[in-house]
């Protein structure tokens, strides 16, 4: 068992003595070294179907996933069909595309942290990591007060798609969010065809590539991609970044004394904890990874915060460092399916991050220990409450 709080120590402990081991509890191989993380993640002959692997597809057939909606997207294709929604998706996504989005995300966080100045306590998960995220889709998708409040209600519940082994109630409950969002978003999707505008969604459903352009079921799943993993996986970064830095006032220092550092700050925040725990692919053809023989249809995980702690890819790698000299970290994957949203997840982090600065100094860690949340998916916070000067005068 793996701990919740620290699991760094048990994740060097495996990388020395088991960089690839077979767990049988799971019923998985388990890849904890940066070099054969890489591997799954890079090589070719890996896939990301979950119904490639019997194990799974039998849990797929009693329903214990629910309908998952998000084997329709990215995450859980192969190709060709991968390959095409990629090439069809990714001028959307590019960081020339994301640019264009920075004056519409740095005015959603300066309004959300507009009241931060004068409060006495903030809790960073409730009151910035998930309200910014979520705020930041809203005005990229351009909904109304309803489709917003919406969003608001039904996007947190998305989370237990992705959980590696979700409970019935979590499972139902992401199922009815998906149909709730759906229903709405739908109808919004079918105007915007006919009558494009300037928000992300009539830019999903414009693109084109010799002839070949994304069907508004593709759209809709690509929205609640980003609501899911985008959403959760941003609001981790800010999270786990402000913790980083509270408890590492020397970098939040540095930091401020020289804010063009931000970008390789997030960079060292995505590396140091990362906000997904675990990758998953099938096997498809025998081969060794280590020292193990790994057959067809065996399915393999990467201990993902393992793989960026291993000293044969980052020098002294227990050390928070934001001077760091970048190297190619796994937190938003790698290959093939290197997360499609990774710039634009980077640039709500940066903004969140650049725009708290002046509010951090002098603000304190609450005395109640940050709460980590209990998940074998994510790297994420429970809640991080923080006390202003005033509060602690």
């Amino acid at each position: 068992m793996i701990p919740t709080v620290d699991p760094y120590p048990t994740y060097r402990r495996l990388r020395e003595q088991h960089p690839v081991y077979w767990d049988g509890d799971l019923d998985t191989f388990v890849v904890t070294s940066y070099a054969e993380a890489n591997t799954v993640l890079r090589g070719p002959g890996w896939s990301s179907d979950p119904s490639r692997n019997p194990a799974l597809a039998a849990r797929i057939e009693r329903g214990e996933f629910g309908n998952q909606a998000l084997r329709t997207t990215l995450l859980g294709m192969d190709p060709p069909e991968h390959t095409r929604l990629r090439r069809l998706l990714a001028p959307a996504f590019t960081a020339r595309a994301i640019d264009a989005l920075q004056p519409r995300i740095t005015a959603v966080v300066k309004a959300a942290l507009a009241d931060l100045a004068t409060a006495n306590e903030v809790d960073v998960i409730t009151d910035i990591g998930y309200p910014i995220p979520l705020a930041v889709m809203c005005e990229l998708l351009d909904v109304d007060i309803e489709g917003a409040q919406l969003l608001r209600t039904e996007t947190p519940k998305l989370v237990g798609i992705l959980q590696f082994n979700p409970d019935a109630d979590a499972v139902i409950a992401a199922e009815e969010a998906t149909a709730s969002l759906a229903l709405h978003l739908l109808p919004i999707l079918g105007d915007r065809r006919h009558r494009p505008g300037a928000d992300l969604a009539s830019q999903l459903l414009c693109l084109e590539d010799n002839g070949d352009t994304l069907g508004l079921d593709e759209v809709l799943a690509t929205c609640i991609l980003l609501l899911t993993a985008g959403h959760e996986t941003t609001a981790n970064v800010i999270g786990n970044g402000v913790l980083l830095l509270m408890e590492h006032p020397d970098q939040l220092e540095l930091l401020q004394r020289d804010p063009a550092l931000i970008k390789p700050t997030i960079e060292e925040i995505l590396r140091f904890e990362c906000p997904a725990k675990i990758v998953g692919r099938t096997n498809l053809v025998e081969r060794q990874l280590g020292e193990q023989t790994i057959r067809p249809g065996e399915r393999v995980l990467v201990l993902l915060g393992a793989a960026n702690r291993d000293p044969a890819q980052f020098p002294d790698p227990e050390r928070f460092d934001i001077t760091r000299t970048p190297a190619p970290h796994l937190a938003f994957g790698a290959g093939p399916h290197f997360c499609l949203g990774a710039a634009l997840s980077r640039a709500e982090a940066q903004e969140t991050l650049r725009q708290l600065l002046p509010l951090l100094t002098g603000w304190r860690l609450a005395s109640e220990a940050p709460a980590w949340r209990v998940s074998d998916t994510f790297r994420a916070l429970e809640k991080l409450h923080l006390v202003s000067p005033a509060a602690h005068a």
